[in-house]
C-alpha cells in the first residue's frame, strides 16, 4: 500500500474519532443545559405557587373583614333606624 494511502486512512480514522468524541461531549453539554433549565423553571413554578398561596391567603382575609364590615353595617342600619323612630315619636308628642 502507497504511503499517501494510509496517511489518508489514518486523517479520515481521526476525524470520524474526533467527531464521535465532539458529539458525545456536545451531547453531555446539551443534556446539562436541559437540566439547568429544567430546575430554573421548577423554581419558577415553585415561587408562583406559592405567591398564589398568599393571594388565597389574603383573600380570605379581606373576605372575613367585608364579612365583619357587612355585620356592621347592619346594626348601624338598624340603629339609625331606631333613632329615626325615636324622633318621629318626639316630634308626634
Amino acid at each position: 500500500m502507497p504511503t499517501e494511502t494510509i496517511i489518508s486512512i489514518c486523517i479520515a480514522a481521526a476525524a470520524v474519532i474526533i467527531s464521535l468524541m465532539s458529539f458525545r461531549r456536545n451531547e453531555t453539554h446539551d443534556t446539562e443545559a436541559d437540566a439547568t433549565e429544567r430546575a430554573t423553571m421548577n423554581a419558577n413554578i415553585l415561587y408562583i405557587r406559592n405567591a398564589i398561596d398568599d393571594i388565597k391567603l389574603e383573600y380570605r382575609a379581606i373576605k372575613k373583614d367585608i364579612d365583619a364590615l357587612k355585620t356592621q353595617v347592619v346594626r348601624i342600619e338598624q340603629s339609625v333606624q331606631s333613632a329615626h323612630q325615636r324622633l318621629d315619636d318626639m316630634k308626634g308628642k
